[in-house]
């Protein structure tokens, strides 16, 4: 059952972090260690990580007497059925003597895991995803920089900053192919992308934004803001499908480094 949660911290010192997506990503494998060091060792080996990371407004607060206070506010999603209690469970019982995100100590203040508490917390299970109601395109909004990593001949990678349909659909289908117990046939999958790349056409945008972010170990061009897709394709097993994968958006974000803040994507 995927899930998706906000962790709101709380730090004495007022400067945000430095390199929030990559101290998250520290802090999300430290703690997973602390639970079981062959799961961490796991999760971190696997080529499609299970999870994604995303860190939110980074403002600074005043507290009582004029002493300046931090809070992050992390958000945490989990495509694999075995981690979210365990993690929730470290998590709390951590969270109390302290979290640190790179040289920042920070207290675990309050989790949101209810949409009452944030639209953007909430869980599915993978059957009611797999039962969205079919559209006939995708509508999403690209809350932080979002990339897509493509392979080139001679095992080189180029980076693509740009909103194409073609590649958020790929992103999705991909995902859910590697993560879902319900998964498509490889000969369903590979007619869809054929598909895909000959139906699908951006129609709408609105606050497209490009910035370089920062992930992992490297800066990456990215793009901000809210398209909307179309699919010429009048197959009711295509608009299934791209209704499953504009709900599981929600949990699985677009494109490449969604374990180091990128790709963080909304259905609208």
């Amino acid at each position: 059952m995927p899930y998706a949660f906000l962790l709101h911290l709380t730090s004495s010192d007022p400067r945000p972090p430095r390199y929030p997506g990559l101290y998250a990503h520290g802090l999300f494998f430290a703690l997973l260690g602390k639970l079981d060091p062959g799961l961490a060792a796991a999760v971190h080996a696997a080529p499609r990580k299970p999870f994604t990371l995303a860190v939110l407004e980074p403002t600074p607060r005043a507290r009582r007497g004029g002493e300046a206070s931090g809070e992050v506010v992390l958000r945490v999603t989990t495509l694999d059925d075995d981690l979210f209690a365990p993690l929730l469970g470290v998590l709390l019982r951590e969270g109390v003597a302290g979290l640190a995100l790179g040289d920042h100590p920070y207290r675990l203040a309050r989790v949101v895991a209810t949409p009452q508490g944030s639209p953007l917390a909430g869980r599915h299970t993978w059957e009611e995803l797999a039962t969205a109601p079919p559209t006939r395109g995708l509508r999403l909004r690209f809350r932080t920089p979002t990339v897509f990593a493509t392979s080139k001949p001679g095992r080189r990678t180029r980076h693509t900053p740009l909103p194409d349909p073609f590649l958020i659909a790929k992103s999705l289908l991909t995902s859910w192919q590697y993560h879902s117990p319900l998964r498509l046939s490889d000969t369903e999958a590979a007619a869809l992308l054929t598909l895909f790349e000959l139906d699908l056409e951006l129609i709408r945008f609105a606050d497209l934004r490009f910035e370089r972010a920062q992930a992992a170990k490297g800066f990456f061009p990215g793009f901000t803001g809210a398209v909307e897709v179309h699919c010429h394709s009048d197959s009711l097993e295509v608009q299934r499908t791209l209704g499953i994968l504009q709900a599981y958006a929600f949990y699985a974000g677009v494109g490449a480094k969604t374990a180091y803040g990128l790709g963080l994507t909304v259905p609208y």
